[in-house]
């Protein structure tokens, strides 16, 4: 009986409910209505470049690449817990397309391979061959270094070396 009622709750948590009169922060921050409660939400295993409080190569393009996106239907979030902030974090859907896969395939977010290892990788890869986007940039540095304001080797990507993915 336990068991059930795990899959239950489970099954409800990760449904996906509409998202209504949102506004676009960044490349992965929105800000709307689900099931008429205000939420702040960070797009779940994406790392957009910053627009706020300076500006990153590439940011704002990722934020305009995100408002695009949701431009096509009804956008619907799904829930995948809190973050650090108290943000809500999950993923955004457009007429069953995953939002933040979209966003790492078209080169307007890193795969956020702390957190979700290699989720979007294969999506990263392709974008990182193909110039899309950010990786079309000389220096397109991961916007956590960017953040603290680092600069290793780590912080611009190599698809044949990436330090979070080794055990």
């Amino acid at each position: 009986m336990k068991r059930l009622i795990l899959l239950c709750t489970l099954s409800t948590s990760l449904q996906a409910a509409p998202l209504t009169n949102y506004r676009i922060i960044d490349g992965d921050t929105v800000h709307g209505y689900v099931s008429g409660e205000y939420v702040e939400i960070r797009l779940q295993c994406i790392d957009a470049p910053e627009t706020y409080p300076s500006t990153q190569i590439y940011g704002p393009e990722a934020t305009q690449t995100l408002n695009h996106l949701l431009s096509f239907g009804t956008v619907d979030f799904q829930s995948t817990g809190r973050d650090q902030y108290g943000r809500e974090t999950g993923y955004l859907f457009v007429n069953g397309y995953n939002i933040n896969q979209e966003m790492v395939a078209r080169g307007a977010a890193w795969n956020y391979a702390y957190y979700c290892r290699d989720k979007f990788k294969i999506e990263q890869d392709f974008a990182y061959y193909s110039n899309l986007g950010l990786w079309g940039e000389m220096e397109a540095k991961d916007p956590y270094c960017f953040r603290k304001n680092l600069d290793h080797d780590f912080c611009y990507y190599n698809p044949e070396n990436n330090f979070f993915l080794d055990d």
